[in-house]
């Protein structure tokens, strides 16, 4: 080799070597950097970041609820976590737990193959190190860049500190689901024990729901927590942890969840549960419980008073049918007010939200606009008397309402106004069932409503909720504009961040004159129809419906800016309403009855500043807005600010953001 070849490669290699030096000691200096964020463990794992509560507010800034971890969330020490705690965690979540230094390359690797389990999650490649660094420095952003970041975390956590730490950090840190953070708040939440006194199967319960608490959770899952044991069980039983005869006899332990504590006091309860639900969908149950966020609603808590008043007054007895309520402004779709249900200690599902049931007559205004859309006039005459026609599945036989009308003929109108079936029935044969559901659709119903002629008297295969109704009659009282219901304005993170702000649907649903003139009918049935009980001091349009056997009655309807819609009934479905205070329970009774007495209030309700555009061309809006504005953020007032003024100023200047800072 010539020297001058030599030199080269030496040049070469000096370069090289260069190289690896910088990118080493860039390396070295970036880890350092990072170790210098690294937590104390061996000092007090109290000290570690804890979940910051979540706070809901309602549209006047006051404060609905909060959502954090256990009150009496406890830290313990390692010497109080049960062994069988931390091996049956160690077992399902880092088998290798003991011979790795913070990253598991295999497992990575492995991580990339099919799972092993084809019931269970796949096993990932995340050590408990690295999942305990996610739990103290991820702010939720799923990048390469962030799990090199954690990996690198985690080996330089594991060179200053023992296991024992790790772990200790780890449970006292990790979410178990229903607001329990960590195994002491796990185990008193889901067994009513101190974690001192799990047994093997609980521990076993608890460990398998770490990698989801929803999916595995032993209050609401029981199937698949029990499920999700066993494999825990086998994986203890497969690495040595416990016997066999110990594995037998922990499958063999009944699961016993202690009943539900309570999280405190929360205003309109069903409401917050409806808004958490979707959250929980879009940011996960650990941002919702320990985010810090700020959760803005729709809700005005003056017309939920008077919902509840309303309800309550009404039908005040324990054995009374229940009463579902939601009310929202139609311009805009904010659900201001919702009641759903009696009891929401006792029984948490919504019946306003969740609650499918027949409507009956209240779905007549979906035939009435598929035949206006179709040139039927309201003064077009049909007959009135019993109606039989062969239809796909056999013969349709409809009898008029306690068997009026049996001969003669009326107009659509009169029909409307006194919900005549066998007119609506002779009405769809005409239309077309397939555009009524394609009016319904476009109207608001999201439940699924087969073109079947016995939905013109409300038959559906599945019903349909309180708040497809309220939100489908408002696209007539808007004039033809169909805006979807929300009851999420924005979320904003610790810092003031907006995290989630949820954008909704306007779409042109109706002409404006088929609106128009099925707005005119409708409130013709309040002024001389079966809806007379729901006649305000307003100009008003709504619609009765009562099923079969009185099982479901309901008023529908609109005046001003709300459209409402009130439901009345068991929640065993198939119990009838024929003696209630004396009366058989229709549309036109206690639901009308109802609505009237809650859109009284609401009318004379002075309305809180907007936190949502209006619906574009609906109005101009007041002149002015009465706004609670903190004195020293600017923003909205909350109940906590100290310093408040009561102002009038043009709508657009009313600030979007409700303070957070006290």
């Amino acid at each position: 080799m010539t020297s001058t070849r030599l030199t080269r490669v030496l040049r070469a290699l000096s370069i090289v070597t260069g190289l690896i030096l910088a990118m080493s000691l860039a390396a070295a200096f970036y880890l350092f950097r990072l170790s210098e964020t690294l937590p104390d463990l061996t000092v007090d794992p109290a000290s570690l970041p804890a979940p910051r509560t979540s706070i809901v507010y309602a549209a006047d800034g006051s404060v609905l609820a909060e959502w954090h971890g256990e009150q009496d969330r406890t830290v313990i020490p390692y010497d109080a976590i049960p062994a069988d705690l931390l091996d049956a965690v160690i077992a399902i979540e880092d088998d290798r737990f003991y011979e790795h230094t913070g990253v598991d390359m295999a497992a990575a690797l492995r991580a990339f193959g099919p799972a092993s389990d084809a019931k269970a999650p796949s096993p990932g490649g995340s050590t408990i190190t690295q999942q305990l660094v996610k739990l103290l420095f991820s702010q939720g952003e799923r990048t390469w860049t962030r799990k090199v970041r954690e990996a690198l975390l985690a080996w330089e956590l594991e060179n200053r500190t023992d296991k024992p730490k790790v772990l200790e950090a780890y449970l006292n840190l990790v979410y178990f689901g229903h607001g329990a953070y960590g195994a002491q708040a796990a185990a008193r939440t889901f067994f009513g024990v101190e974690a001192s006194d799990l047994s093997l199967a609980q521990c076993a319960t608890l460990a398998g729901m770490i990698r989801s608490p929803g999916r595995y959770s032993p209050r609401d899952k029981p199937e698949a927590a029990l499920e999700r044991r066993d494999l825990v069980l086998a994986r203890m039983r497969e690495q040595g942890m416990i016997s066999p005869a110990e594995e037998k006899a922990a499958r063999a332990e009944r699961l016993v969840v202690a009943a539900e504590r309570g999280t405190g006091a929360v205003r309109a309860p069903y409401f917050v549960e409806y808004v958490k639900a979707q959250l929980m969908e879009v940011l996960g149950a650990e941002e919702v419980y320990a985010g810090g966020l700020r959760v803005q609603t729709t809700l005005e808590p003056a017309l939920q008073a008077a919902a509840e008043r309303a309800a309550a007054s009404s039908l005040p007895r324990t054995d009374d049918p229940e009463v579902a309520l939601v009310s929202l402004r139609h311009r805009t779709g904010d659900i201001v007010a919702m009641v759903g249900g009696r009891d929401f200690g006792k029984d948490k599902f919504n019946l306003a939200t969740q609650g499918r049931r027949q409507p009956g007559s209240a779905f007549k205004p979906f035939v009435l606009v598929a035949a206006l859309e179709n040139g039927v006039k309201p003064d077009d005459v049909f007959l009135a008397s019993p109606y039989t026609v062969r239809v796909a599945d056999g013969t349709w036989n409809v009898q008029n309402y306690e068997n009026q009308f049996t001969s003669g003929s009326m107009s659509l109108r009169a029909a409307t106004n006194w919900s005549v079936n066998a007119v609506y029935a002779r009405l769809i044969m005409q239309v077309g069932p397939g555009k009524v559901v394609d009016v319904a659709r476009r109207m608001g119903i999201r439940s699924t409503v087969e073109p079947n002629p016995a939905i013109a008297l409300g038959g559906l295969s599945g019903g349909v909720s309180p708040l497809e109704m309220c939100s489908a009659y408002g696209t007539i009282a808007t004039g033809g504009t169909a805006v979807e219901p929300g009851a999420i304005v924005r979320v904003s993170g610790p810092g003031g961040e907006v995290v989630y702000e949820p954008a909704r649907t306007r779409a042109a649903a109706l002409s404006k004159p088929v609106a128009q003139q099925a707005a005119a009918m409708l409130h013709d049935v309040v002024e001389r129809g079966t809806g007379v009980e729901a006649r305000t001091t307003a100009w008003a349009a709504g619609k009765t419906g009562t099923t079969q056997s009185y099982r479901d009655a309901w008023f529908v309807g609109y005046a001003g800016d709300f459209s409402t819609a009130v439901w009345v009934g068991y929640r065993r479905g198939q119990v009838a309403m024929k003696n209630v205070h004396g009366i058989q329970v229709t549309g036109g009774s206690f639901p009308a009855r109802i609505w009237k007495a809650y859109m009284g209030s609401a009318l004379a309700h002075r309305p809180a500043p907007q936190m949502s555009e209006p619906a574009s061309g609906e109005g101009t809006g007041p002149a002015v807005a009465v706004a609670r504005l903190c004195v020293t953020t600017r923003l909205v007032a909350n109940e906590r600010c100290p310093d408040v003024v009561e102002m009038e100023i043009e709508p657009t200047l009313v600030p979007s953001i409700v303070c957070g800072e006290h």
